[in-house]
């Protein structure tokens, strides 16, 4: 499929929804033929997110105030969908789920030398028509959401804020960056242009408990009355208002394209290497084959 047809087929409005057919992407890379690799990067990752997020809360302190602040409301989800990740993962891994066999898991030969069997493509059929679990489809929610505000976080930061260049800063505002790109990098997890829907739901949520918040006489952990000064509502409310739609309208939805182009790369040239290394495959076949019936 080409880049083009594969982007028209994103203008869909069934796309808004959780609806798809291949529950074993989300515990899988199309990197690695086996699962080992993966579950291994799963692991790790979540590993990574649950020490630094408990270090930075023995240094730093628990606070409850805290969670006002969408970096770390962030952070959580990120840990969250690290934990959610592994966890689906090992639960794959170990057999708790039975997945039919496809015909695209094994070389297809040209000119029907080898056609498909008729189990074959019932069971292919079959596993067209499994729902999503209800679990994978609370996933995809998280990991879509996670992904974006996490993106969003980073370059609102960098570009509003700033003002603050320590470890935790960066912990939190750079590195969780890096690990939301090479999680779309690598794993298999699908992403839906129209899904922009779901971070900036939560983003509009968000901005709804800031007004609220600051309508209550609420004040940050410095007793300033606001969560971050470029939404400051007393003082300069036509800028908060302005990064508040912003942020809601273009920025998030913005940081979510972002990722979908990134995970399209990641489809279209992991794509093109399993063609190709099928084709090798398929070749070398034909040619054993053809020796054989010379000899």
């Amino acid at each position: 499929m080409t880049c083009s047809k594969r982007l028209r087929q994103e203008f869909q409005l069934k796309l808004f929804g959780l609806d798809y057919d291949e529950c074993q992407d989300f515990t899988s890379s199309p990197w690695f033929s086996s699962p080992v690799p993966f579950l291994v990067y799963r692991t790790v990752i979540c590993l990574y997110q649950i020490c630094t997020f408990a270090t930075t809360k023995s240094l730093y302190g628990i606070s409850a105030k805290s969670l006002i602040y969408l970096t770390e409301q962030g952070y959580i989800l990120l840990t969250a969908h690290t934990i959610v990740g592994a966890v689906l993962c090992f639960v794959d891994f170990f057999g708790s789920r039975c997945r039919p066999t496809s015909s695209d898991d094994h070389p297809t030969f040209p000119d029907g030398d080898v056609p498909p069997t008729r189990s074959t493509e019932v069971l292919h059929e079959s596993s067209r028509s499994l729902t999503l679990p209800w679990y994978c489809k609370g996933y995809w929610v998280l990991y879509n959401v996670a992904c974006g505000i996490g993106l969003y976080i980073t370059i609102a930061y960098w570009s509003l804020l700033a003002v603050d260049n320590g470890p935790h800063s960066v912990l939190t505002h750079a590195i969780n960056c890096v690990v939301i790109l090479i999680d779309v990098a690598v794993s298999s997890l699908p992403f839906r242009l129209l899904h922009f829907v779901y971070p900036s739901a939560f983003g509009l949520a968000y901005v709804i408990f800031t007004v609220i918040y600051w309508a209550a006489g609420g004040t940050d952990t410095l007793n300033r009355p606001w969560i971050y000064p470029v939404i400051d509502y007393g003082g300069n409310p036509a800028m908060a208002a302005g990064v508040a739609a912003g942020s809601v309208l273009v920025a998030i939805p913005l940081c979510h394209v972002i990722l979908f182009g990134l995970a399209l790369a990641r489809e279209m040239l992991s794509g093109r290497l399993k063609r190709r290394s099928l084709s090798v495959k398929v070749g070398v076949q034909m040619d054993q084959r053809r020796e054989e019936e010379l000899a």
